[in-house]
């Protein structure tokens, strides 16, 4: 947003004028600075927010300890188009109006400055004299060629000629007042000749700035051509979608309809907002819920979440919401109940990218490039307690056992005490980066992998290692263990990226091939049949670990996949295309 003092001097014209709904109660104008009053949920500007004690629409009190910033009403703020201010002038009335001529520049509200400030059509003034009136910066170069104000290079001498940059060059070789000063000629003689290159230098800045200024302007305008292309892109991507969808429903007239509908930024999709989405059953045993899908069956995509700004490196769940992390930072938390509604809300968690999330208890726990690990509530996002430089590397895993959290970075894992947070043990050895670990299914073992190795560990108190297996399949990515098989994602030879070990004997069992590129992440089913995979190659991989073959493949993204999550019959996927794809089971009849 604007500067308040910006924001009151530049004239503005919105091409739509703006919804009332943009307004503050209080002094009726644009929000500036919008803040949310928790107690009764009205916005105001922060300023009117202070000059208060009640809330003018229901009166009830303002607790400006109780504020905070609406960044749904500042991000359709900064989404307004104007008009650029160097092309207005001030009608009677006091409204403001086009001029013909002038920068008829299209810009959002948000980014005003950026134009603006190197707008060709703004009004600059000439370095040679203030009787000069403002010119056009477009116009500068032009201006300073035939400017007559500039003055002699000997004017501290006393001369007072003054003319264009031709006639000046001219003159200052024979100025009267260039022997001036005989006591000390050399030195004046130095001065004036400096000041004669300050005048020439000064000429050719000039004539830079105008080219950088010109330059700009392509710039702009290319961006601007690359942003409607882009937007265009984006439309004919969600058209595609649209039609994928109603094509399967198509395919599938059989299929019972959900009862509810909705749209996932813009997407039109079956939703969840109705119906649990655990719609499994519960072991009794294990007291987990165990998906209940009979062959033959297939997933598939009911919408996207829209929201992240750069690549999206890791996802989680917890009561009921989904939680996303990535390259820029931020934490997006987003109702897995009601995904119509979008994102909930963001945490600004950390300074670099997100490598990785889980949950425990009402925790969910967040660390990546700054080395730091983040624990924020549940309920409340606000964030409990930190570790600072738990790593001296980017944090690649987290993992949770039985009182522990497992850490893993550059050649090491470090265990810490959950409850008290301090630093119980580093387990050294992978003499590598050590990007995925996993847990035997009675938890008493942990796996690690690295370099042409998974390493196996003790869970407790010694965290002794118990083997190794070794094998030439490239650096391990991803990781997890069923009751049966010790599975492994890496970055090996094309087609050969998932490899399969026993899971007591730590034999080699077989390749899954199917994949071409790094293996990113891994995903077992709770009840054990089925594995899901993905990779740089974009797509999504299941599998049937009961007879170790394909079953389908999910191509919906246009980028790396790097992350996948499981809550009931929904899979959910991040990737390097900034996007969160929502997969859903449906039985084929």
């Amino acid at each position: 947003m604007m500067s308040s003092d910006t924001k009151d001097i530049l004239p503005t014209k919105f091409v739509i004028p703006p919804s009332s709904h943009l307004r503050c109660p209080i002094c009726g104008g644009l929000y500036h600075d919008p803040v949310i009053n928790i107690k009764c949920g009205h916005t105001f500007c922060k300023n009117c927010a202070f000059i208060t004690t009640y809330c003018p629409l229901d009166t009830s009190h303002c607790d400006t300890s109780q504020l905070v910033v609406n960044r749904l009403v500042v991000g359709q703020i900064e989404d307004l188009q104007i008009y650029c201010c160097h092309g207005l002038r001030k009608k009677e009335g006091g409204d403001f109006e086009l001029v013909p001529g002038s920068c008829a520049e299209v810009l959002n509200y948000g980014k005003r400055v950026e134009h603006e400030s190197a707008c060709p059509y703004a009004l600059v003034p000439c370095p040679n004299s203030k009787l000069c009136s403002h010119v056009q910066r477009k116009d500068l170069e032009s201006h300073l060629s035939n400017c007559v104000n500039l003055s002699c290079p000997y004017f501290k001498q006393g001369c007072t000629f003054q003319s264009n940059m031709i006639n000046m060059v001219d003159h200052s070789k024979q100025c009267a007042f260039k022997e001036s000063g005989k006591p000390n000629n050399h030195l004046a003689q130095k001065i004036q000749e400096l000041e004669l290159m300050v005048l020439n230098v000064q000429s050719e800045n000039a004539m830079l700035a105008s080219k950088v200024v010109a330059l700009e302007e392509e710039k702009n305008h290319m961006a601007s051509q690359l942003e409607k292309n882009w937007n265009f892109i984006q439309t004919l991507h969600k058209k595609l979608e649209t039609l994928s969808l109603k094509i399967d429903q198509l395919k599938e007239p059989s299929t019972p309809k959900r009862p509810t509908s909705g749209v996932l930024d813009g997407v039109s999709s079956p939703l969840i907002s109705s119906i649990n989405p655990l719609t499994s059953t519960r072991a009794s045993n294990s007291g987990k819920y165990l998906e209940k899908w009979e062959m033959p069956f297939q997933f598939k995509c009911i919408g996207t979440l829209r929201g992240h700004k750069d690549v999206v490196w890791a996802l989680t769940t917890r009561k009921g919401k989904l939680y996303s992390g990535g390259a820029d930072g931020i934490i997006k938390i987003w109702s897995l109940e009601q995904l119509a509604v979008g994102c909930i809300t963001n945490i600004n968690a950390h300074r670099g990218i997100i490598c990785t999330l889980t949950s425990w208890a009402n925790t969910v726990i967040s660390a990546g490039a700054d080395m730091s690990i983040k624990f924020w509530d549940v309920d409340t996002y606000e964030l409990k307690s930190l570790i600072e430089n738990a790593q001296d590397n980017t944090i690649c895993f987290l993992l949770i056992c039985e009182g522990f959290l497992f850490s893993s970075s550059f050649s090491d894992i470090k265990v810490w005490d959950l409850k008290t947070l301090a630093h119980k043990v580093t387990i050294e050895g992978t003499k590598h980066w050590v990007r995925a670990l996993a847990l035997s299914e009675n938890k008493d073992k942990l796996y690690s992998g690295s370099h042409n190795a998974i390493n196996v560990w003790e869970t407790s108190e010694n965290f002794q290692q118990l083997a190794t297996i070794e094998r030439e399949f490239g650096s391990v990515y991803s990781l997890v263990v069923s009751k049966d098989y010790i599975i492994a994602g890496t970055s090996g030879t094309y087609n050969q990226n998932i490899h399969i070990f026993n899971i007591d004997t730590h034999e080699f069992v077989l390749n899954l091939c199917g994949h071409l590129g790094t293996v990113t992440t891994l995903v077992i089913s709770p009840s054990g049949r089925f594995l899901f995979s993905a990779s740089h190659d974009s797509n999504i991989q299941m599998w049937g670990l009961e007879k170790l073959l394909p079953i389908q493949t999910l191509s919906r993204h246009q980028g790396s996949v790097n992350a996948l999550t499981l809550h009931g019959d929904f899979l959910l996927s991040g990737s390097e295309d900034h996007e969160i794809k929502v997969f859903r089971y449906f039985p084929l009849q």
